[in-house]
């Protein structure tokens, strides 16, 4: 009995890994590869933003604080999505190879800053209103 024991090449598991990319939608010269303006666009499709102006890192916690006046939720859960969705982005950034140090820490910054501030602005958005006083 004779086995075949053929490895495939080096260039068919590339082949195969682009195929998974591309079928998975995470290959194409449209797919965001860097960690900022990945993370940022998926806090805009989680927000759900149909503003003409872009989320950028400047005012990402506060679209999401605005977001939140009109979609009242616990702030808990959405630091948790936050946090799942900054390790989605580190991951994706690893694996097409654009994760420097040095913007993993302003990636790292930039989320512990609007999870301070959601922090800081969840008492106001908890207290109710009360134009009456």
């Amino acid at each position: 009995m004779t086995h075949s024991n053929s490895l495939p090449s080096a260039l068919k598991i590339a082949a195969e890994v682009d195929a998974a990319l591309a079928q998975a939608g995470l290959a194409g010269p449209q797919v965001e590869r860097e960690a900022i303006p990945l993370y940022l666009m998926f806090v805009q499709e989680f927000i759900d933003c149909s503003e003409p102006s872009p989320i950028d890192k400047t005012n990402v916690a506060g679209r999401i604080i605005d977001w939140l006046k009109d979609n009242p939720q616990p702030i808990n859960p959405i630091i948790d999505m936050l946090g799942a969705q900054l390790n989605e982005v580190i991951e994706l950034s690893k694996a097409h190879g654009t994760l420097q140090d040095f913007k993993r820490r302003e990636l790292l910054n930039m989320h512990q800053k609007v999870v301070e501030l959601l922090r800081q602005s969840s008492a106001s958005l908890s207290q109710p209103h009360r134009d009456w006083l």
